[in-house]
């Protein structure tokens, strides 16, 4: 029986957001906070941007009040310094759209940028506590942007026809392209600059296995903790398409599999 699934690490459909995940707004917001401490000159535009749609933090806010449930999260997506800028008028224009209890938190992952000291537990484990060992790829490496979208298959997956195959990595990018779209309220002007990008200038594919069901699963909770939208199904192999981003974005999330 096919079964296809959205969200979940199982083959059951449920699409109940789990306690555990933090959303893809907040997500984005802790990768700009981390090309900030690592750039000043982005520093300085990020808080330009802050000041000018009012998402400053009060002082009389303290710094601890960040929440600290999503400490467990070991990987979030780089976000190319090439792509920054409009990755931060995104999120400034989105947060218009967040809820309020969302808008607060990503106001206060923001704050890090200018509040000093920081501390490191506020930042959830990201750049600055190294016993979270939580990974980000190296910005400076990427020179040039290519767009494409990361398909995963599950062990197993060379025993299946090349016909069936085909078709269900169709199907699975597809699905992982409408749920971008879902993220965007359907409004196409509001997707994220990576995956405009890839509809627009290039909408290459990358394949990757698994070595076992173990390493498989382990790409589905990562993506689903750190709010990354993305498909998956389970038919005659497991899949997963992750959401299109600039290529390399997620080679320290695919560290242990095989490129096809």
């Amino acid at each position: 029986m096919k079964t296809l699934d959205f969200v979940q690490v199982d083959t059951l459909i449920n699409t109940t957001k789990k306690n555990s995940e933090i959303s893809r707004l907040e997500s984005v917001a802790l990768g700009l906070l981390v090309l900030a401490k690592k750039s000043d000159l982005f520093k300085k535009r990020l808080m330009q941007r802050l000041f000018e749609h009012d998402l400053i933090l009060p002082d009389t806010v303290e710094i601890s009040e960040v929440p600290l449930e999503y400490e467990h999260i070991k990987w979030i997506p780089l976000i190319n310094p090439k792509v920054a800028e409009r990755k931060l008028v995104w999120l400034s224009n989105e947060i218009d759209y967040a809820p309020d209890l969302q808008r607060q938190r990503i106001i206060k992952i923001l704050s890090l940028t200018y509040r000093k000291p920081v501390p490191k537990m506020a930042a959830w484990g990201i750049f600055f506590n190294e016993t979270l060992g939580l990974t980000l790829g190296d910005p400076d490496f990427y020179c040039c942007l290519e767009y494409s979208q990361v398909i995963i298959l599950g062990s197993g997956w060379h025993k299946s026809e090349p016909q069936n195959l085909t078709k269900q990595v169709s199907m699975v990018s597809l699905m992982a392209l409408t749920r971008c779209i879902e993220e965007a309220h359907f409004n196409l002007n509001r997707l994220e600059p990576e995956v405009s990008s890839w509809l627009l200038e290039g909408s290459g594919i990358q394949l990757y296995s698994a070595k076992n069901d173990q390493d498989f699963e382990e790409i589905l909770v990562h993506a689903r903790d750190c709010g990354l939208p993305f498909a998956s199904i389970s038919e005659d192999v497991n899949l997963i398409a992750l959401q299109p981003s600039i290529t390399g974005s997620y080679d320290t999330l695919l560290a242990k599999l095989t490129s096809l």
